[in-house]
């Protein structure tokens, strides 16, 4: 399925822009990944991008977790996007009580019954879309790695998201309850923590991909090299930003 005959289908639906969502849409075809896995879905609709694309490239699979809790709050669901495109056949959807880090565990855990007992890993992509919080997906990141094949890329969401940006709204975000953290806490984007001191610091990860205006980073799990290379690209044309810079300019 083109990426124009998705757009019209899911276009309007959260939570990814359109930009992000022809990145993504892009690299699966380019790159024809095997195995995705996608942590936090909400709609998915960036689920049905990836589907389409696996659909364009004749085949693939798409692994979906979420929390169980929440399968009711987004209408549309993926479950009725995916039907609307015909693309079920591409992804399995699994809903968790306590959230994806215990799927990863009985993951890593099935892909470690072998006679070796150690984990086979099985992605060639991930994508880390969820609380946004430093305890929870500091330990999905290692996780992940056991689970990525080398080679595979790692995508995270809200690389600039901080909880004194969601306060204003909401007590709580995830689960994680506003007032039982630091100010630093609150005003520290903690994707980018993450991205800073674990990711890029890690000895498997050695090519990253730093898109400031659309709060995406992308890391490659490379072969050990004595240097790291930092990309920082955006994924908005010029003519974007000079029309952002006509309506400011009209709003004031």
């Amino acid at each position: 399925m083109t990426f124009d005959q998705v757009n019209q289908k899911v276009k309007g639906v959260p939570y990814i822009s359109k930009n992000n969502a022809k990145s993504l849409y892009d690299f699966i075809i380019k790159n024809r990944p095997k195995h995705i896995l996608e942590l936090g879905i909400a709609h998915g609709t960036a689920s049905c991008y990836m589907a389409a694309a696996l659909d364009e490239i004749g085949g693939g699979e798409l692994t979906c977790v979420d929390l169980l809790e929440v399968k009711d709050s987004f209408k549309p669901s993926i479950e009725e996007q995916l039907k609307s495109l015909d693309l079920e056949t591409y992804v399995e959807i699994h809903r968790m009580t306590s959230g994806y880090n215990w799927f990863l565990h009985n993951d890593i855990k099935s892909s470690s019954a072998n006679e070796n007992k150690i984990c086979k890993p099985k992605y060639d992509l991930i994508i880390i879309d969820g609380p946004k919080n430093w305890t929870i997906d500091s330990s999905s990141f290692f996780l992940c790695d056991k689970l990525l094949n080398q080679n595979g890329w790692i995508i995270w969401d809200d690389y600039k998201w901080t909880y004194a940006r969601a306060n204003k709204r909401k007590d709580a975000t995830d689960g994680i309850t506003h007032r039982s953290m630091s100010q630093q806490e609150l005003t520290t984007p903690h994707i980018k923590e993450i991205f800073e001191l674990l990711v890029m610091q890690h000895s498997n990860y050695d090519n990253f991909i730093i898109q400031e205006d659309s709060d995406w980073v992308w890391a490659q799990k490379t072969k050990h090299t004595s240097t790291k290379k930092i990309t920082y690209s955006h994924s908005h044309s010029i003519q974007y930003y000079i029309i952002q810079k006509i309506r400011k300019f009209l709003r004031n």
